[in-house]
């Protein structure tokens, strides 16, 4: 009978915050050659499984742990997560968590030090095009670059068992397809993969079979499938409450866009795409004034314009959910509405520190929504939303755009255009609209 390269025997996880386990009763295993997908609904305990498995809880994060992991047959649970990495390669969904060297060539070469020289390494350096950043400062990147980054550090570690967290979060469809190839080749190397990806669709090619993460438990399940995202169904007004003229973008001395021209109307949803590394996030920051362009000029109307950041934890202060609804002004008779409608009521009392990526990208939503601004910029709404919460974070979206508040949703995500009243892509530098939009 072959050993498993990775085993998890009836796993229990209790985080000491609350009274019931997270994990009860896990088994799973991953053999060489293999790649494993991990679904679930946000706040399910995906990450802390994985986190688990590498080390971090509890050597990093208290927790209550039973049960057992083996590689290759062996314990490992009286190792720290520095004993772990040699024998555990982790990509973690925040890159700039696990990132310390100056450059991503020394980010590689440490790696080479740890695992060894890995076959998969140039591949994941072609794979992920890191040729042009290999000498940039880690610094410098973009979201999306530090995850290639990381993702390469990671899969060098092959044959080892490795761990992806939401390894897509902040990658364009190329970079998503290039993980796909790169899954597949960690198992052509006897590699074994695990990884918990919210938007498993886009990495379908590269997994061979699923797991669901429910209720403590784990149990094999379909493939993911891309969301239906309705249209919106109401007009916006003609009242414009955020305007760009001839804007020029630059971040670290690099132009990234330039003649940018943008109006935004009370009510509407407007798409932005594009490529990493084109300039969403500082467009973002510009139009939401935490930047100043270039050049050019932005123009915002009463009420002002919020920016949603897409590293929420950037956004949270308070020692409770309640907390920070109450720090931005929600008075005690509101709480309870705002708590519902933005699905918040089972963590009103929880530390935002204790929550998942999805359960942070609705408070700082729930927070924002209570400041009532004309005009809302979501930077990468979709982060650490499973299908179900996407649907519903658009359907609150389109409520709200309904009674007046604009939108503007800025993403890597293709699918989240059909939400939109219209749809710009970043091309060359500039924004393009895209023919039909999904305003019906």
């Amino acid at each position: 009978m072959t050993t498993p390269l990775l085993a998890v025997r009836g796993l229990e996880v209790r985080h000491r915050s609350d009274a019931r386990p997270l994990l009860r009763d896990v088994h799973l295993e991953l053999n060489a050659g293999e790649s494993l997908g991990l679904v679930g609904q946000s706040g399910s305990g995906k990450s802390t499984l994985l986190h688990t498995v590498a080390g971090l809880v509890p050597w990093l994060r208290a927790a209550d742990v039973h049960g057992n992991v083996l590689v290759d047959g062996e314990s490992v649970q009286d190792l720290d997560p520095g004993q772990r990495a040699r024998l555990v390669a982790t990509c973690l969904d925040r890159p700039e968590a696990q990132l310390f060297l100056q450059t991503p060539r020394q980010e590689l070469e440490a790696a080479e030090r740890l695992h060894g020289k890995s076959e998969l390494a140039g591949r994941a350096v072609d794979e992920l095009s890191l040729g042009p950043l290999l000498e940039r400062r880690i610094t410098e990147l973009s979201s999306g670059e530090r995850q290639r980054v990381a993702l390469a550090v990671a899969l060098s570690g092959a044959p080892r068992p490795v761990l992806l967290d939401e390894p897509t979060v902040h990658l364009d469809a190329a970079g998503a397809a290039a993980v796909s190839r790169l899954l597949i080749a960690a198992r052509a190397v006897g590699g074994g993969v695990l990884a918990a990806e919210q938007a498993g669709w886009r990495v379908a090619a590269g997994v061979e079979s699923w797991v669901l993460l429910h209720d403590g438990g784990v149990a094999p399940c379909p493939p993911p499938v891309v969301p239906a995202l309705a249209a919106p169904a109401h007009a916006p007004s003609d009242r414009v409450v955020l305007a760009a003229r001839d804007l020029r973008v630059e971040r670290g001395g690099r132009r990234l866009l330039d003649g940018v021209c943008l109006e935004l109307r009370a009510g509407e949803i407007v798409a932005v795409t594009g490529p990493n590394s084109c300039g969403k996030s500082s467009l973002a920051r510009v139009l939401a004034g935490l930047a100043r362009p270039a050049r050019g000029r932005v123009t915002r109307a009463g009420g002002g314009v919020a920016l949603m950041l897409p590293d929420a934890e950037l956004q949270l202060f308070s020692t409770s959910v309640t907390g920070e609804l109450a720090a931005v002004g929600a008075r005690p008779a509101e709480l309870a509405k705002v708590l519902r409608r933005h699905r918040l009521e089972s963590l009103a009392a929880r530390a935002p520190w204790t929550l998942s990526r999805g359960e942070r990208q609705r408070l700082v939503h729930a927070a924002l929504d209570v400041l009532r601004p004309a005009a809302l910029v979501v930077d990468e709404p979709g982060q650490g939303l499973d299908p179900d919460n996407l649907v519903q974070l658009v359907d609150l979206i389109q409520r709200r755009a309904e009674r007046g508040r604009a939108y503007l949703v800025i993403s890597h995500r293709q699918e989240l255009a059909a939400a939109a009243h219209r749809h710009l892509r970043v091309v060359d530098g500039g924004l393009v609209e895209v023919a039909g939009g999904g305003a019906r």
